[in-house]
Order: structure tokens, then sequence, then C-alpha cells
């Protein structure tokens, strides 16, 4: 990351209207990251620590775990992005009616190359609810803003098995009846190289790809295997249509009814004709 982290943490510290501290985790870096890494930290507001390399998602889980729980809201930060300096602002505005129930917040993106043209405006598809986010995620991390309600009852379970961070805080707080906002508009230059870990691109042929991968060769179901940590954590904290949907997707394969709620449910739909059949096709075939 040491082409583009000074400048992300520039535009950070250029947030207007909002006290900022920023939190580091260096996932074993072989270039010159630690070195600029220390060099910003004799800033106070930035404080960073070593970490072994466990990919983005639960290099952001521990984040989470090791943040301080002095603040009002929690925001994920890329490595190689640029921030408007109205992004924290924005978003904090609309949770501010949310103070005392757990909220978080995700926007559309300016995706941008290396150089920082405008390549397009990615808006925040799906169907959001619950059955939404559990067939498809449509959060994206450097976008997300939570308050602080909800990152303590992020806190309280970390999955084993897990996606991607921002997929498992979105589908935790519609499961537990939180509220998640919508911004159409963009307050980040969501910027496309040749060394993303995942970006923009993923969303065709490569995303599908790792999809099938899991599903056929490792065999593995992510959706059930996601309604299972959502039930071991938050069993006692899900609503009761909530926890409906993790039990029928816990029990499809081997359930019969199970199987049939899911094919039948009007509420476990897409917008998208052609994603509704991809996902009766993977229910039928026990691949979802």
């Amino acid at each position: 990351g040491e082409r583009y982290l000074k400048e992300q943490i520039q535009s950070i510290f250029t947030q207007q209207k909002v006290e900022i501290s920023i939190l580091v985790r260096d996932d074993g870096s072989q270039d010159k990251t630690k070195d600029i890494l220390k060099e910003l930290s004799n800033n106070p507001k930035i404080s960073y620590y070593d970490g072994e390399n466990i990919g983005p998602a639960k290099s952001f889980m521990d984040l989470v775990n090791k943040s301080s729980n002095n603040f009002d809201f929690y925001a994920f930060s890329d490595q190689d992005d640029i921030w408007m300096p109205q992004k924290l602002i924005s978003a904090i505005k609309k949770l501010q009616p949310f103070e005392n129930t757990p909220a978080m917040y995700i926007s559309s993106q300016e995706i941008v190359d290396e150089n920082l043209n405008t390549i397009a405006i990615k808006k925040v598809h799906g169907t959001h609810t619950f059955e939404g986010e559990v067939i498809r995620n449509f959060a994206t991390g450097c976008t997300m803003v939570m308050n602080k309600k909800l990152l303590e009852i992020i806190k309280l379970y970390t999955p084993n098995y897990i996606i991607m961070h921002d997929s498992w805080i979105t589908r935790v707080c519609y499961g537990i009846g939180g509220n998640v906002i919508i911004d159409d508009n963009s307050y980040i230059k969501y910027r496309q190289h040749g060394k993303n870990t995942w970006g923009y691109k993923d969303d065709g042929f490569k995303k599908m790809k790792k999809q099938l991968k899991i599903a056929f060769v490792d065999k593995i179901s992510m959706r059930e295997n996601i309604a299972k940590e959502l039930k071991q954590g938050y069993e006692k904290m899900l609503t009761p249509n909530s926890l409906q949907l993790i039990d029928n997707l816990i029990n499809y394969r081997t359930n019969k009814k199970a199987k049939k709620w899911l094919l039948h449910n009007k509420n476990f739909r897409t917008n998208s004709f052609k994603l509704n059949l991809k996902l009766k096709l993977s229910i039928i075939l026990n691949k979802f």
C-alpha cells in the first residue's frame, strides 16, 4: 500500500466538522508501508499495530475488536482511495436520528483509475432487506459508517467463517432489526489499479468464478455457514423473521419444508429475474 497510503490518510484528515482518530493494522507488508506508518504515527491521532496476513475480512474484524469504545461513529478505510471532505459528516447527519439503536450507513462510489480519472459511478444496487442481503451483498466496506451501538454489538461475536467484513456487519445489522441507511450520493473515489485485493471489476466474471469454486470445488455452502454463524452469535437478538430465514438456510439441504420455504417465499427474492432463477437453481442443487 506504500504508493497511495499517505494520500489516503491525508484525505481522511481533511474531513469537515468531525474529530478524527485512525487505527491501522499492518498485515505483514513487505514494502515501505511500515516505514510510512512509523513516520505518520508521530501524529497522536494515528496509531498502528503489526499483524499477520489473514486476509481483508479478518483483518478488518481484528481492527473492530481492537478499537476503542470511546467514539460516536466508526468507519472503514482502504489504503488506496480518496475521501471527499464531506464523506463522514454526510453519513453522521443521517445516522444521528438513530443514536439509541444500532445503525449503519453505506453510499455509492465514484470508481476511478489510479490517476483518479472517473470510470463510473457505482450505485448501491440490491433489495435492501435482510433477505436481499443474504442473497447478495450490496454493501462496500470503504463507504460504511456505523454508530457506537452497532459497533458494540459487532464486538460481541467474531465469526470463524466469514467472506467479507462488510457483508457480515450488514447482515448482523439487518438481522437484529437495526437500521441500514443507503445514500445514492458518492463521497469517495474508489481507486482501481493492478494490486487491488477486491476491486470493482470483481463484480463480474471473477466474482462469479470465486463463488462457483466455493460451491463446487471447495464444496462449501456459503450462506448456510454464514447463517450458522449468525445464529451462534446473535440468536437471542435476531428478529423472528430473521431467525426463521436463518433456520431454513441451515436446514434446507436436509429438510424439504425448509427448501420449499426458500423456493416459494416471496420476500426471499431480488429485483432481477436472472438472479432469482440462479437463486432457485442453487437452492435445488443444495449449492446456495
